[in-house]
């Protein structure tokens, strides 16, 4: 006798490039198949490149085509495919995505709703509002580090026993150290220093360029990658050849082969103003690669101060160049803190544990609705 699976529906604005989208593609397919049957609610059209790999892993995918900032229709639209879907639990991924999840669930008879907190930012007052509502009205809030669990619980007023902390997972065989420094067109003998992230104000791409003429000036030579794509492209571009880094600087646009170049890397550097848990600290982690990071979010929570990298207190370019030299100038310290940040990811941050807790959260809730009816 067959068992029906339980049916989950993830909801997320986009999939496109992102630290959140990579972590609902390896939850939607590490999920074990026979338990679970998975489906995949995308806001927009922007399903580049993880919409296809998430059909390829065999996971339903429906898009809603926007018609509007806040699109009132998509909400009927979402709340009649989750229906139609005979969804148990619906999970919802960031916060635009609380935004309509929260009022699709009573439209579609009620599954349980999952909301998610990934950042440590107000996202303006109407999708604050609508988010605390969101926050209230859930069955769980899933937070990808504690001090996202205490921002949302200080900032939305969110139910601290609705939370769960599940930190974000780290596919540990696609990001493993390297046993020889791969060949590089952009290497040089003093150093590679590399980014990774959407070109937006909150990643403070400025200060990577003011730390990065800070260490030309210290050492020269040093070489430095900026990989993803954005809005402020343009300008980060005009910045870079103002402080004098053409030649320096390159910047890459989006590329699906981090693994490769940060197995190129000296040292990564994460210059966001705020953040939640980002994925690039655990992949150049996973990587061996010793880190230099500004204290937002959860990074501390990944980073402990001069064993696996840096943390860096405040908007401080000296200082990111400071540690960085003294790594570039001393690569058994950097092997050492490398060795370390692998262990870290290997012992609280691999993608098993993150679905197994994930997994575990589902099983919690359709319990509690089992143990209420009876």
């Amino acid at each position: 006798m067959s068992v029906e699976r339980i049916r989950i529906g993830y909801v997320i604005g986009q999939l496109s490039y992102g630290g959140a989208e990579r972590q609902l593609y390896e939850l939607s397919r590490g999920l074990d198949a026979k338990r679970f049957q998975c489906f995949v609610y995308c806001l927009s059209e922007r399903t580049f490149p993880y919409g296809d790999m998430i059909r390829e892993a065999g996971v339903e995918l429906r898009i809603l085509k926007p018609h509007g900032h806040f699109d009132l229709t998509r909400i009927l639209k979402l709340a009649y495919l989750v229906h139609k879907d005979r969804i148990d639990i619906l999970h919802s991924f960031l916060f635009h995505a609380n935004g309509y999840a929260w009022p699709a669930r009573p439209l579609a008879g009620g599954p349980h709703l999952v909301t998610s907190a990934r950042n440590c930012q107000a996202v303006g007052w109407l999708r604050d509002w609508v988010n605390r509502l969101a926050f209230q009205g859930s069955d769980a809030i899933v937070c990808n580090g504690e001090a996202v669990r205490s921002f949302i619980g200080q900032h939305y007023r969110a139910p601290a026993e609705k939370c769960a902390v599940i930190y974000n997972g780290v596919d540990l065989e696609r990001f493993t150290p390297s046993t020889e420094s791969p060949p590089s067109v952009w290497r040089s003998g003093n150093g590679l220093v590399i980014t990774v992230g959407r070109l937006v104000p909150q990643k403070d791409l400025e200060l990577f360029l003011d730390a990065a003429a800070l260490l030309t000036h210290k050492q020269a030579g040093v070489r430095f990658l900026i990989v993803g794509d954005g809005p402020c492209r343009g300008a980060l571009e005009r910045y870079a050849a103002r402080n004098g880094l053409d030649g320096q600087v390159a910047f890459l646009g989006e590329r699906a082969d981090i693994a490769e170049l940060l197995h190129t890397a000296d040292v990564v550097w994460l210059t966001s103003a705020w953040e939640g848990l980002p994925n690039l600290l655990l992949e150049a982690m996973a990587c061996a690669k010793p880190v230099v990071t500004r204290d937002v979010g959860a990074c501390r929570e990944v980073v402990c101060h001069g064993v696996n990298g840096y943390l860096v207190p405040k908007r401080d370019a000296e200082t990111f160049a400071q540690y960085t030299l003294g790594l570039l100038t001393n690569p058994a310290q950097a092997s050492e803190m490398g060795r370390a940040g692998r262990k870290v990811a290997e012992e609280k941050f691999s993608l098993s544990t993150m679905i197994r807790d994930t997994a575990k959260l589902y099983g919690s809730l359709l319990e509690s609705r089992v143990g209420v009816a009876s």
